[in-house]
């Protein structure tokens, strides 16, 4: 009997896990489908997406040179949290990105490759801000498996932290970026939206087009975390979390749930 295929539906497993080639799926057409099924379930799945392949370090990794991307449950999302994760998470770890969200004026635009192509960003999104992804995923040998089974582990979903919403504007220079995170006052990963191979804005385009290739409908109202500004490090539980921008704190947090 064969065995059944992995697709994460639930919130980080707090179990250990240890795929066999049987349970990684054949392809990526069958990756995103198995997710696309688990999605489509759930209307609070999509709340928000992330985007993985946006740096170069990420491709190099899983061996790509597009994005991937994974969605969040509403559960996993979360504007200014005091605690982040609010729920227990196999891993805690984090890195600063740009999320971006898919404006309203984008509703006609999103059925079409080449109306999404030649349209303005502030036509494809309204808003953006800095927030901190704390991916986790229980697969012991994902980086093994490879690509196949990070798409469908939900690309290592674990919470995302959004900070204040600003407003976009087509002439913002993402390079002059500056993104830290502090941990009890110290520094202890810096970075900018440079490190992403495409502008968070790019990067967006290019996932609206991926995901509709795959069969996914995103719609206005969602946030797209664009990928790592930062590299993911590690966090102490307890620990006080601020993410600056230009020196102007976005986000504070204590890092790990309650429970």
């Amino acid at each position: 009997m064969e065995e059944r295929k992995y697709f994460r539906k639930e919130r980080t497993p707090l179990e250990p896990v240890h795929l066999f080639t049987s349970q990684v799926p054949t392809n990526l057409s069958e990756a995103y489908g198995g997710i696309r099924e688990v999605v489509s379930a759930d209307p609070s799945f999509g709340t928000a997406w992330k985007l993985g392949g946006t740096t170069a370090t990420t491709q190099r990794i899983f061996n790509v040179d597009k994005l991937y991307f994974g969605a969040l449950h509403k559960c996993e999302v979360a504007v200014l949290p005091a605690r982040a994760p609010t729920f227990p998470t196999f891993e805690l770890k984090g890195e600063a990105e740009i999320a971006i969200r898919i404006a309203p004026s984008a509703m006609n635009l999103l059925e079409g490759e080449t109306a999404i192509r030649s349209a303005l960003p502030s036509a494809l999104f309204d808003s953006w801000c800095v927030a901190l992804e704390l991916p986790s995923s229980p697969i012991g040998n994902l980086v093994e498996c490879g690509l196949l089974a990070l798409v469908a582990d939900r690309c290592a979903a674990g919470f995302l932290a959004l900070g204040r919403a600003r407003e976009i504007d087509d002439a913002i220079d993402w390079t002059s970026s500056k993104i830290r995170i502090e941990q009890n006052g110290e520094v202890i990963a810096s970075g900018g939206a440079d490190a992403l191979v495409w502008t968070p804005d790019e990067c967006g385009r290019a996932f609206l087009l991926e995901a509709l290739a795959q069969g996914f409908k995103p719609k206005p109202g969602q946030w797209i975390s664009t990928g790592g500004a930062t590299p993911c490090v590690p966090y102490n539980r307890g620990a006080e979390i601020s993410v600056f921008y230009n020196d102007n704190e976005e986000l504070r947090f204590i890092a790990g749930s309650e429970v």
